[in-house]
């Protein structure tokens, strides 16, 4: 499960990433229609990730409920500084985005540990 904790951690440190630098235009709160265009993405998007890493790694059974919690540890750990420290890691977003990106997290982080108790995925 190593593979996925590292994996876990690239992918939130892209995502980490791609936020500071794009957020702005993603999660505007003047700009709803975005945002919630975001948060549909978000499912689609998450577990065809998770679900892929698990096909490619072939993690199957109860395993995959280890593989996800790998998955989504790194970044529910790190997301916790982001938030605390919102106006500094994502300085180009307005502080009212952060309600919207918080909740895009739980709907990411979610996403992905249903992924691990759905068996017919």
């Amino acid at each position: 499960m190593r593979q996925f904790l590292s994996f876990g951690f690239l992918a939130w440190l892209g995502a980490t990433v791609a936020f500071r630098l794009a957020g702005h235009y993603l999660l505007d709160p003047a700009s709803p229609l975005i945002v919630g265009a975001l948060y549909v993405a978000v499912v689609p998007a998450m577990s065809g990730l998770a679900l892929a890493l698990y096909r490619w790694n072939g993690v199957t059974g109860a395993k995959r409920l280890e593989a996800a919690v790998a998955l989504v540890l790194p970044g529910m750990f790190l997301d916790t500084v982001a938030i605390a420290f919102f106006g500094s890691v994502f300085p180009n977003m307005v502080p009212g985005a952060a309600k919207h990106f918080g909740g895009m997290l739980l709907l990411a982080y979610a996403t992905v540990l249903v992924t691990g108790f759905v068996r017919r995925w």
